[in-house]
């Protein structure tokens, strides 16, 4: 399971480390390319990871059609040259961006926002491979919630790692309201993909009491540990299939 792959890669101290991680995990179900970017809200500051070298030779990472057209929502969406035609907004220069990404090997690809109300930063991921678009879209259909869940755990902690400030958090789900406030609030933390620490410095709590509030709230959830928090928060199995255009 991603997120579970996420758990793991997220404990990683060094960015180089963790990309080679996340990259490594997208390639063994089938993404042979990934970018993550996220940019302040005037759409500078940009940051950048890239398995494609020279993308953004013609283009700055700032204009990027994904942080233009995609980053307004949490939806999943299929972008790249295979999808292009779904999006008519797309500039000239942005359409060159796209076509020499897919002669990249970068055809077909998800679009996966990471973007809350009222955040200084915004971006994301873009995964895919070199697929045609009906084959990209049958193969890959069904991961795209768990794709989402991976991502959002990804792009909490490369933020960390480069500096970046937390996110925040949106209410917490219904389900959470058979929890103590504590248990609540450090659960929530937990599954946006704040780390024990980070969650320990937030609510004020020592890392051993923020396990303790952890492990109380998980067996009120009935779940094991924080994918399964993620999954609960977000809605996994459900809400975000992918959606073209």
């Amino acid at each position: 399971m991603l997120v579970d792959v996420a758990v793991r890669l997220e404990k990683l101290q060094d960015i180089d480390t963790l990309w080679d991680g996340i990259v490594a995990a997208l390639r063994e179900i089938g993404f042979t390319h990934a970018l993550h970017i996220s940019v302040g809200a005037d759409f500078k500051n940009a940051q950048l990871l890239c398995t494609i070298p020279d993308l953004y030779k013609n283009l700055p990472p700032e204009d990027d059609p994904f942080l233009h057209h995609s980053c307004n929502s949490y939806e999943v969406l299929m972008i790249g040259q295979a999808f292009v035609h779904l999006y008519p907004d797309v500039t000239p220069s942005e359409h060159s961006l796209i076509a020499r990404a897919a002669r990249a090997g970068l055809h077909a690809a998800f679009a996966v926002p990471m973007r809350l109300q009222g955040s200084e930063r915004f971006g994301g991921f873009v995964i895919g491979n070199g697929m045609a678009a009906e084959e990209f879209e049958q193969t890959f259909h069904d991961i795209a919630e768990e794709l989402r869940l991976f991502c959002l755990l990804m792009h909490r902690r490369i933020e960390d790692l480069v500096g970046a400030e937390l996110l925040p958090l949106p209410d917490s789900p219904s389900a959470f309201d058979k929890l103590s406030p504590r248990e609540a609030e450090v659960v929530n933390l937990l599954a946006h993909g704040y780390s024990r620490q980070q969650t320990a410095h937030h609510c004020n709590l020592s890392i051993h009491t923020v396990s303790d509030y952890a492990k109380s709230g998980y067996r009120k959830l009935g779940i094991r540990n924080r994918a399964q928090a993620a999954a609960l928060v977000h809605g996994a199995g459900g809400e975000a299939a992918p959606k073209k255009g």
